[in-house]
């Protein structure tokens, strides 16, 4: 059973089963159909009968074997991996569902992995991804996720209900805006074990940074003056001296964004005191040119990832903002001392937990979704994304199962390929 408040109601869901559609695998070509509409996407072309499938002989992992190892080692791994061919296939799938819908703010990327808990609070992070478009992006990426979790664990038939616990949780926010999820009790197991040693923190720092050459570091510094102008200037109450920079590096951390250019600034903060420190990350714009059904100004465009993390993170990170470096746009924002993602493999002591986090995602999502793009017609978007999730929630939640077999199917082939060629 699932409770959750607002200010001034008390709601309560009772979970129930739910049958799931079979689906039959089609190899050729997957569409979907709606009852009484036109096949979707009846004219898009699909030559590769698995849309998913990145063919591993184009890639160079020489540079990076941990990356190709993460990807190659579980299905998720691989989902993480392919998230702009996924979305573009979201987008081929629903090209008739899309035309004259409105654009809702993304996160892009959500998936059980992405959800983390932090000094500052717990929700899906890193926005990447972010952008505005079609909400059935967000909807069938984190119920693939689900699905793909589900399996994982050995509850693949309870994927179904999982996904309706998502669902209602999105219908919740949807339809009351100050909506909150309980706090789901994985967060408070792991915030339990959160130690703030400034000490092993900085060596964990200096373990992944990356050196740079002296040219490197001053083309960097050099980037970095405006921000710290900025920041200033939105917070006027700090000192100059609090962003001395003391250390760069570069950083090749994460799976969907290990090829992305990323760099590591260590600042001095409010005193002198080593320990007192702060860290920022300066992540590369990532070019989502290739997804036709999302709405980007720019492929370099900082804000698309600033305004996202604003709109959607239950806790935005603090110091966010951009710099450029060799023609290319970079977002920033400060790190916490206590990180941990969800790793959907171990995480989980028992599917309500993750049921759990499941309704906290759905709530967060459906505040996001609708959060400030509409203004001061807000009501009106919120009331027909909810016309479009009663017509239409059954066939994403097909589409869902549908996309989760395509990935596993295209993760067995990568990793067979992978294989051959090492």
């Amino acid at each position: 059973m699932y409770t959750y408040k607002n200010q001034n109601t008390l709601w309560v869901r009772n979970s129930k089963n739910t049958s799931f559609a079979v689906v039959t695998r089609i190899i050729c070509v997957l569409l979907l159909t709606l009852p009484g509409q036109r096949v979707l996407a009846q004219n898009a072309a699909v030559v590769n009968p698995n849309p998913l499938l990145v063919a591993a002989d184009t890639l160079d992992f020489s540079d990076n074997p941990a990356l190709l190892h993460r990807i190659t080692s579980a299905p998720h791994g691989y989902f993480r991996f392919i998230n702009i061919p996924f979305s573009k296939e979201v987008c081929r799938r629903f090209t008739d569902l899309l035309s004259g819908t409105p654009s809702f703010n993304l996160h892009g990327d959500a998936h059980i992995e992405q959800y983390a808990m932090t000094d500052l609070g717990r929700g899906l992070t890193d926005f990447d991804d972010s952008s505005t478009g079609p909400a059935v992006i967000d909807l069938m990426r984190f119920g693939v996720s689900l699905h793909l979790t589900c399996k994982a664990n050995g509850w693949a038939e309870q994927a179904g209900e999982l996904y309706d616990t998502f669902i209602s949780g999105y219908r919740v926010a949807l339809n009351d805006k100050s909506a909150e999820a309980p706090l789901p009790s994985l967060v408070k197991r792991i915030k339990t074990k959160f130690k703030f040693d400034r000490v092993k923190y900085f060596q964990w720092i200096e373990s992944i940074m990356q050196p740079m050459t002296e040219e490197e570091k001053a083309d960097l510094r050099a980037a970095m003056a405006p921000y710290f102008d900025m920041m200033i200037y939105e917070k006027p109450e700090l000192p100059e001296e609090f962003f001395k920079i003391k250390e760069l590096g570069s950083l090749s951390l994460g799976i969907g964004s290990a090829r992305d250019i990323k760099f590591l600034v260590r600042i001095e903060a409010k005193t002198s005191s080593p320990l007192d420190d702060l860290v920022l990350e300066v992540k590369q714009v990532r070019d989502l040119s290739a997804i036709d059904c999302i709405t980007i100004a720019q492929k370099n465009d900082p804000f698309r990832v600033m305004v996202g993390q604003a709109r959607i993170a239950y806790e935005p990170y603090r110091f966010l903002g951009y710099a450029h470096l060799n023609d290319m746009s970079f977002w920033v924002h400060s790190w916490v001392d206590n990180y941990k993602e969800i790793d959907m493999a171990e995480s989980f002591q028992s599917v309500a937990e993750l049921e759990e986090i499941a309704f906290d995602v759905g709530v967060q999502l459906g505040r996001g979704h609708i959060n400030q793009i509409a203004a001061p017609l807000d009501v009106q978007l919120r009331r027909e994304q909810i016309r479009l999730l009663n017509r239409y929630e059954d066939h994403i939640r097909e589409g869902c199962y549908e996309l989760a077999e395509l990935t596993m199917a295209a993760w067995n082939s990568f990793r067979e390929e992978a294989g051959e060629i090492n």
